[in-house]
């Protein structure tokens, strides 16, 4: 099989594994609403979201290491050292705050004055480290181009979540303690994730070990943040909407940004499969060919989101007002269309979000993204007050394109890369 073929196979395995995720996750969230109300579906929910915070401090961004360390070494030895060490730094970093959750609960439970969200805690608590853990894996696994290992975890982690709720469903498990489905799934693609790796984990000497715990947690700790940035800033457009529209409206954007959000995974895909090609050029100082790559796929990726773009929000328009009586969501795909228009802007160059990162320059990588998070704010709390649930789309929209200057600017000054 040509390279190129393969690499079209390993990006199709990814989109699949993308909607399995995603169909998987809907269906879980009607499941707990079916079975056990609207409010267990909410203490969930509300502990995910903790949950989600606490595995990304958890991780401490030494996944972005393993990643880009990884990719760029072929020797054995030395790829052993590397994963090892990430291992064994993540296991350390994920147990405390693991530990931190456990702690944390009463007091969050009694902040949401929710008792089910402080046992729902306590329950996904070891699902943190084990999170954490399997984001590095994961990393080695991408850095391999092990694509269909990837895919299948990826794709498999929501999965494992449904078949868990439905043993839980039988054994009549307390809604409460419902938050223990992410332990058992986390934990089972941490075990799985090893399978791939497992040559690359083992004894290493302990001078290579301490040298990469020590570059690992240098790396990590510049460029954690960006994952923390980064979440925050696919919710600020929400956020800032419902400070200033009622729950209706944000309702509609709401439903309108998710589905968004959705497509825009593809040009996540992409960008987790180019990321180990992207590593060994850079590290290869194949620049020239780096670039030609950029831009060839850049070219590429802009013609085939045009296309998509412009027919997701023709079935947008033409479906929705068909499944709802509800003149704000029938109405939504202004704010959809808004989106999708920023996102197929900067599509070309979404693939390469991260050179910086795959450059070994983790900390202007958390400059780019809080400069994207910056802009969406601004861009929000200026044009929200006016236009509202539009206002929210065209302020996401313009981040999108702040992004993608930043990123051309960044690239040219600090790595003479002129994509």
């Amino acid at each position: 099989m040509s390279e190129r073929a393969r690499f079209s196979r390993d990006v199709w395995w990814n989109v699949a594994g993308l909607a399995i995720a995603g169909a998987a996750g809907i269906l879980l969230n009607y499941l707990i609403s079916v079975v056990h109300g609207a409010a267990a579906l909410g203490a969930f929910n509300q502990v995910f979201a903790v949950y989600i915070v606490l595995s990304q401090l958890g991780a401490l961004g030494i996944h972005y290491s393993a990643l880009r360390h990884l990719a760029a070494v072929s020797d054995e030895g030395e790829r052993r050292a590397i994963t090892s060490a990430a291992l064994v730094t993540t296991a350390v970093v994920g147990a405390l705050f693991s530990a931190a959750g456990w702690l944390l609960a009463e007091p969050i439970g009694r902040v949401v004055d929710s008792p089910a969200v402080a046992v729902g805690i306590r329950y996904a608590a070891p699902g943190v480290l084990f999170f954490a853990l399997s984001k590095v894996t994961l990393a080695c696994i991408n850095a391999l181009q092990r694509m269909r290992w990837y895919a299948v975890l990826t794709g498999g982690r929501f999965l494992l979540m449904v078949l868990a709720f439905g043993g839980f469903a039988l054994a009549e498990v307390d809604a409460a303690r419902l938050p223990l489905l992410i332990t058992v799934a986390e934990g089972s693609v941490l075990l799985l994730s090893l399978v791939p790796i497992g040559g690359l984990v083992g004894r290493v000497p302990l001078a290579a070990l301490r040298s990469w715990i020590h570059e690992h947690l240098r790396f990590g700790l510049k460029g954690f943040s960006s994952g923390l940035v980064a979440e925050l800033n696919t919710r600020i457009d929400v956020l800032i909407l419902g400070a200033f529209a009622g729950d209706r409206v944000v309702g509609a954007y709401s439903f309108a940004a998710i589905l968004a959000e959705g497509l825009y995974q593809v040009l996540v895909v992409l960008r987790t499969n180019f990321a180990p090609v992207v590593i060994r050029l850079w590290a290869g100082n194949r620049r020239d060919e780096l670039v030609a790559t950029v831009r060839r796929v850049r070219d590429r990726t802009y013609l085939g989101s045009l296309v998509v773009g412009a027919l997701a929000i023709g079935v947008y328009a033409l479906v929705v007002p068909l499944i709802t009586r509800d003149p704000l969501l029938a109405d939504s795909w202004r704010y959809f269309a808004l989106l999708v228009a920023g996102m197929v802007a900067s599509a070309g160059y979404a693939p390469f979000l991260p050179l910086l990162l795959y450059a070994g320059l983790p900390g202007w990588y958390t400059i780019l993204i809080a400069t994207t998070f910056a802009a969406n704010a601004i861009g929000n709390l200026a044009l929200v007050p006016a236009l509202g649930a539009s206002g929210s789309a065209l302020g996401t929209a313009f981040a999108f394109l702040v992004g993608l200057v930043a990123l051309k600017w960044m690239s040219a000054r600090l790595l003479d890369l002129q994509i």
